[in-house]
């Protein structure tokens, strides 16, 4: 069996605060045929300072002198790659030391384009862990399952090199949705192989990118909506009440937490289909908002 090397992209800005754990977590996988691609978004912390600490000819610094799109600095990454497959990981998450190992025996199947696993949740102000999914995660062409809930985590896939080039890089042009654009894309076409072990650890704090950015999450959300309804594509079509239903969740989450509660907004929260998720919105309509973010975990 040929071992395969793996190019792992790490790409941040100020990430001293995590960023070793991270990078330790890389190093320690009992997979070794690496090379660690940190690729600095122009970080002014010292987060060069940790990573000057490591000792292992494997890593390899890059550093933007302007800060550019993630998505951009994700592309870069790439561009500068060796390895026969690509994984990411985010600064802010960590692996088990099998993460790559557990499906070495796949890469060189023919049949499997991108590799994925299940992720344990790590709540940070709680100090405790959940496991992501509980039903068993499917392979193949799972754009279906992604419509109806979207279990992919960028931390958690390898992807086998060729299919950037097959299917095209991430969308420069959005700063929370990429990930999702991607994987919408790849997901109608090339065949993913699935694990339901927790594999990874997801890092839920405060400062999380979507959290803090709403408003365009939805913008970003409604954007890449309206362009696949301008598309004559059959799996959209047939899957959009999905899509339809994420919108509008996303629309009412951005609403109740930065916009002035009223009658409009209670009437738009009432067509919601969704009863769980209808229920919630009216508790959220119906409470102050200093108690939101409570009843969101």
């Amino acid at each position: 069996m040929v071992n395969k090397k793996v190019s792992v992209i790490v790409n941040f800005h100020n990430g001293e605060s995590y960023i070793k754990n991270c990078i330790q977590s890389i190093l320690d996988q009992d997979y070794t045929n690496l090379e660690v691609i940190l690729w600095d978004n122009n970080s002014n912390d010292n987060s060069v300072k940790i990573i000057e600490k490591f000792k292992d000819d494997r890593i390899k610094y890059y550093r933007n002198n302007i800060k550019v799109p993630l998505y951009k600095a994700r592309n870069q990454a790439i561009k500068v790659s060796t390895g026969d497959l690509i994984a990411f990981v985010d600064c802010d998450d960590w692996w088990e030391k099998n993460y790559i190992s557990s499906r070495e025996n796949f890469f060189s199947v023919d049949n499997y384009d991108y590799f994925y696993c299940n992720t344990y949740f790590f709540y940070e102000n709680k100090n405790k862990k959940k496991i992501y999914k509980k039903y068993f995660l499917p392979s193949g062409k799972i754009f279906s399952e992604l419509s109806k809930d979207y279990f992919l985590i960028i931390s958690g896939v390898i992807f086998k090199k060729e299919i950037f080039l097959k299917y095209g890089m991430f969308n420069e042009n959005f700063n929370i949705l990429g990930d999702y654009d991607f994987f919408m894309r790849i997901s109608q076409h090339a065949n993913a192989h699935s694990i339901n072990s927790a594999l990874i650890n997801y890092r839920v704090h405060e400062k999380n990118y979507s959290k803090l950015h709403k408003k365009n999450f939805y913008e970003e959300y409604k954007e890449w909506y309206n362009h696949q309804l301008q598309q004559n594509n059959i799996e959209f079509k047939v899957n959009n009440p999905n899509f339809k239903k994420r919108l509008n969740y996303l629309e009412l989450d951005y609403l109740l937490y930065e916009k002035n509660k009223n009658i409009f907004l209670f009437k738009k929260i009432l067509k919601h289909k969704n009863f769980l998720e209808l229920i919630k919105f009216i508790i959220l309509f119906i409470i102050p908002k200093r108690f939101y973010k409570i009843l969101k975990k």
